[in-house]
Parts: C-alpha cells; sequence; structure tokens
C-alpha cells in the first residue's frame, strides 16, 4: 500500500514537473526570441545556461514576474480539472480543450496586468505563439502520458480495488468490461448480492464474496477504493449501503436504473432543491454545430475548386455512356424528416425507378434499404463512378445549401423511413451527410442492424475530432472502392 501510495506521489509530481517544464522553455524561449530580434542580440547556448546573463538583458524583469502568473494559472487550471489523476477518464479530445482553456486563461490574466500597468513588454507575436506552441506541447506529452499510465495499468500497477454491489446482468456488464479493458484501472475484486443462491458463485470470474450486509467489512478488508451499486430501484437498501461506507474513503457510483434507454450525453441540473438528468440527444447542439458548419463550408469550397475537373470529365461521361441528364436528383428525409432535393452523379438508366419494384425480390440487404451487386440498372459508367463514390460528389451542393454535411448517417428515401421503428429514426435527429461511421467501416458488407448501430454511435458521441478521423479514413475506402457497389 505505502509502495502504491509513493508511485502515485512520484508519477503526480512528475505530471505538474514536466508541465512547468515544457512552460518554462516555451515562455523564456519566446522572449529571447522577441529581444534577440528587437535589439540585435546574439544569442549563444553558452550564454543562455549562466545566470549572469539574464540579469542584464531589457524586460527580463517584467517577463519573470508574468511568469510566475502564467505558470501558476495554468498549474491551477490543469489541477481544477483533473488533468493530473491517474484514473482520469477524460478523452484525449476533452483534454486538449481543458489546456486550451488553462493555457487562454492565464494568456489573458496576462494581458489584462499588462494593459492595466501599461506594460508594452508582449507583443501579439509572443501571445499567439505562446498559445500554440503550449497547447501543443502539453497535448503530444499528454499522449505519452496516456499511454504510459495504460501500460501500468496493464501490468497491475496503480489500479483501485472495485466492489460491485448487485451480481445481476449489469454487475457482470460491468464486470466483463473492467476485465477486458484493464486500461480503465479497475481490479475488480468482488460481488455483494443478497441472492444466497449467488453467494459463493463466480461472476466473470470474480466471486460474489456474501450479501450487502457485510459491505462495510468488505470495504476495510479488501482496501476497496469504489462502489459501484447496480441496484437503483431498491432505494431504502442503497440509503442503507451508503450510510454505512459514506465515512470511508471510497467513492460510490450508482447505475441509473434506465441507463440502457440513456444516450452517451446526459446533462445535470437542478429544479430548485430537486436534482435532475436531462437526457441530450447528441452533442451536435449549440456553438459546435456552429464550427461544424463553418468547417462544412469552407472544406466544401475548397474541395469544389479542387475538384472542378472531375466534375467536367464525369459530365461528358455520363452524356457520352447513355442518354438522359447529368445529375440524378431524387427526394430524401433531412433532419427532424423534412424533405430535400438530393443530387448525384447519374449512374442508372432514366427508367431505373420504374424498374425497382420488378427487382425488388432480388434486394440482398436486410431491412428496409435496397441495394443489388449486380445491378442491371447501373450503366458502364456508373459502374465505375459508384465504385469510387464520384457519383457522390455533387452533394457537396448539398452541404453548401445547408440540406446535408460533410459527415454524419447517409440520408434515407422516404419509403425506407416508412419502415423505421424508434431506433432507426434517430438516424433522422442530425443533418444527413456524404460519408459516416458506416461508409469508413465496410459500407454495403455491414448488415443493416450495425449500419443503425454505427449511425446511433455517431450521434450520441459526436465530436469534431470524430469528424475529422471519418473524413481521413473516408479517402483510402473510396480509393480502393472497398464495399461499394
Amino acid at each position: 500500500m505505502l509502495r502504491k501510495t509513493l508511485l502515485n506521489i512520484l508519477l503526480r509530481s512528475a505530471f505538474v514537473g514536466l508541465d512547468i517544464l515544457f512552460v518554462t522553455v516555451i515562455y523564456f524561449s519566446l522572449y529571447l526570441y522577441r529581444i534577440s530580434n528587437e535589439f540585435k542580440i546574439s544569442l549563444h547556448l553558452i550564454d543562455i545556461v549562466d545566470y549572469r546573463f539574464w540579469t542584464g538583458l531589457t524586460y527580463f524583469s517584467d517577463y519573470s514576474r508574468f511568469y510566475l502568473i502564467v505558470v501558476a494559472t495554468i498549474i491551477f487550471f490543469l489541477h481544477r480539472y483533473g488533468l493530473y489523476g491517474l484514473n482520469n477518464r477524460s478523452s484525449l479530445t476533452d483534454e486538449t480543450w481543458k489546456i486550451i482553456k488553462a493555457v487562454v486563461y492565464s494568456v489573458i490574466g496576462v494581458a489584462f496586468l499588462s494593459y492595466l500597468f501599461k506594460l508594452q513588454v508582449f507583443s501579439r507575436f509572443v501571445f499567439i505563439s505562446f498559445i500554440i506552441t503550449t497547447v501543443i506541447c502539453l497535448w503530444l506529452w499528454r499522449v505519452l502520458k496516456y499511454f504510459v499510465i495504460v501500460s501500468l495499468f496493464k501490468q497491475g500497477y496503480l489500479q483501485k480495488n472495485l466492489l460491485i454491489v448487485g451480481a445481476g446482468e449489469v454487475g457482470r456488464m460491468i464486470a466483463a468490461e473492467m476485465k477486458n479493458r484493464p486500461g480503465l484501472g479497475f481490479r475488480v475484486v468482488g460481488f455483494l448480492d443478497d441472492n444466497p443462491q449467488k453467494i459463493g458463485t463466480l461472476v466473470e470470474g470474480v466471486r460474489v464474496i456474501g450479501s450487502t450486509e457485510e459491505i462495510e467489512a468488505s470495504v476495510l478488508d479488501m482496501l476497496v477504493k469504489e462502489v459501484v451499486i447496480t441496484i437503483p430501484s431498491e432505494r431504502e437498501l442503497i440509503n442503507r449501503i451508503i450510510t454505512k461506507i459514506r465515512r470511508h474513503n471510497v467513492q460510490i457510483r450508482i447505475v441509473p436504473e434506465m441507463f440502457n434507454l440513456m444516450t452517451s450525453a446526459v446533462e445535470v441540473g437542478q429544479l430548485g432543491p430537486v436534482p435532475y438528468m436531462r437526457i441530450v440527444k447528441t452533442p451536435m447542439q449549440g456553438a459546435p454545430l456552429l464550427v461544424k458548419r463553418l468547417f462544412d463550408i469552407t472544406v466544401t469550397l475548397f474541395g469544389l475548386i479542387l475538384i472542378s475537373p472531375v466534375f467536367l470529365i464525369t459530365a461528358i461521361a455520363i452524356k457520352i455512356d447513355s442518354p438522359g441528364p447529368v445529375i440524378f436528383k431524387q427526394k430524401r428525409v433531412g433532419k427532424n424528416g423534412e424533405l430535400f432535393d438530393f443530387f448525384k452523379f447519374r449512374s442508372m438508366i432514366p427508367q431505373a425507378e420504374a424498374l425497382k419494384a420488378e427487382l425488388a425480390a432480388a434486394n440482398e440487404v436486410d431491412g428496409p434499404v435496397f441495394k443489388i451487386k449486380n445491378d442491371p440498372r447501373i450503366t458502364k459508367v456508373g459502374r465505375f463512378i459508384r465504385k469510387y463514390s464520384i457519383d457522390e460528389l455533387p452533394q457537396l451542393l448539398n452541404v453548401l445549401k445547408g440540406d446535408m454535411s460533410l459527415v454524419g448517417p447517409r440520408p434515407p428515401v422516404p419509403g425506407e423511413v416508412d419502415k423505421y421503428g424508434n431506433l432507426e429514426w434517430r438516424r433522422l435527429e442530425v443533418i444527413p451527410g456524404i460519408t459516416g461511421l458506416w461508409q469508413v467501416s465496410g459500407r454495403s458488407e455491414l448488415s443493416f442492424d450495425k449500419w443503425m448501430e454505427l449511425d446511433v454511435y455517431y450521434i450520441e458521441n459526436w465530436n469534431l475530432w470524430l469528424d475529422f478521423k471519418i473524413l481521413l479514413q473516408t479517402i483510402p475506402v473510396v480509393l480502393t472502392g472497398k464495399g461499394a457497389y
């Protein structure tokens, strides 16, 4: 126990020390860069390591005082955001945002004080460069830190002992998750359950050690640091359990009774004295949604300029290959069930929609979707442009109109939506996209249920970094034509 505590303290101290080191090097490097250019000072390594060199430099005393403010502010906020905890479960995206806020707050503080005391020692170049460089450095080493901590967890170091109350389906699920993901940092040491037939049995390789009446003794004897309660409907029992172990140094977690009906995004709030949990349909709202829209417009405009020759060549090829319009326009269902005109390069013969009913028996995809691998309605040029997703390029115009996004669930036709259940309807809670998790995970090779599962996961776990990753993964999928027909 003492060894584990010392290792914990050592690692936390090392994390703080590395942050201070990076901030210090970046801060004074920018200072030296500024004065060397402004006052034509020639800098040499042998001078920089001599403390007497610094005392005679211009603005050094001012920069030194503000350095203390910068370091203290950054460390304070990183500590407040929990980034020095070994069991911090924030994603790298969340950590990046927290790092940005900590660095920006420190710079805002310095800028305010500089203005207040009318000090002209900092330039805009120093402010901007410090923010960008510090965020990048602190993020990069946290990526390394993540792998180091996960490696220690997998080897059994620093893990917290976890006790699960309730050996039912939910408890079994949690135990399996902890077993399959040792990088989370927990070791399940036992179950407690009031069913006498379960006591002494193994659940996911972990023994049911007793009833809930023995929880205090179990927490003390097994050095438990986390207790997960999976019997939320039994309020009186939960109250007794919490009362027994509240005075001990143990974290208590209660699995919500309707956890399987909730999305991954839950907002905790309070109506007067009454706490509540609001189910957030998707994180794709507010300012992040605005940023997503600006990103879509910027990338789309650049893309249209870049691939304009492909548009021209494809249009000519379609006209030469078969009669009919170059662009195929179809009604699709968008966000909240609203219809919009969906654009594609025509890849089928003009009477394709009329022949669809005759080919219904040949459908090769389960669910309400209609797809045939060797569809006789597809033209020669159409087969090529469908394989490499060139037929999808006109949807960039849908993105500019706001009917679609670059990334999101594919927009269905009205006939498919008529067959949707409650789960499938969730796809219509967000703006549809040109590409998505389905496209980069196998496309037409996936079952309908897996397709829906990927779309719902995207909706519930959306962030800008996920969009960026999907766009990058789309490139090799399109170039190889994998799963397309």
